[in-house]
């Protein structure tokens, strides 16, 4: 199996855990999906022998390869880390090289709102979407926004009738009114994306108020 195809598979392995893993499924996953990866190339030998050694990244702030940082400053991170050694033995010379796999999917979020009459709010938010750390698309963006200002209940409501505007280049805007418990309420935001490769990531963040 020639370097490049190897390299290839080694990162859609990576990606498909951390889509697994970020949209509920287990951390071992990558473990597991990469010792499977590995034993399918090393049965290989179209092209000489292959070994791939591998070793999921154990240091903060990755678990078992993943790093999943969904917090309420705005920012949101999902993603996986591997490093690998690939080992080619051929007839004519034995190649090895070391090789890292970085697969990450994170998210900006920032708002503002103003007041209207009543407990209405008209609230515009900001989304801009990365993969590793450049410009990304959303496969889909839904904004939910906290009914009476106090995250600890978990009380959100999805965005109604929402005014997206896509802007093309990984940057979202978000138009809605909220209908909040009391207008002083603070304007709490979720953002929650999967991106083209459905990775999923989520941010909140407090709007400010105009």
């Amino acid at each position: 199996m020639p370097v490049l195809a190897t390299k290839l598979g080694l990162r859609n392995t990576v990606t498909s855990a951390l889509v697994n893993v970020s949209n509920g499924g287990e951390n071992t996953i990558l473990s597991a999906n990469l010792h499977e990866y590995a034993t399918i190339v090393g049965n290989q030998s179209h092209f000489g022998k292959c070994t791939v050694l591998y070793t999921a990244l154990d240091a903060s702030p990755y678990q078992s390869g993943m790093w999943i940082s969904w917090g309420s400053d705005g920012t949101g991170i999902s993603g996986a880390y591997a490093n690998f050694t690939l080992v080619f033995i051929r007839t004519t010379a034995d190649t090895q090289m070391e090789h890292a796999t970085n697969v990450t999917t994170s998210l900006d979020v920032e708002g503002t709102y103003t007041k209207l009459g009543g407990t209405s709010k008209q609230v515009n938010v900001t989304c801009r979407i990365f993969n590793e750390y450049q410009p990304a698309l959303a496969n889909n963006l839904t904004i939910y926004y906290e009914y009476d200002g106090e995250p600890s209940d978990q009380n959100w409501v999805a965005a109604s009738s929402p005014t997206v505007t896509d802007y093309g280049n990984g940057t979202y805007t978000i138009s809605f009114t909220a209908e909040t418990q009391n207008i002083d309420d603070p304007m709490l935001v979720s953002a929650q994306v999967h991106d083209l490769r459905e990775i999923f990531v989520l941010a909140n963040a407090t709007c400010t108020e105009t």
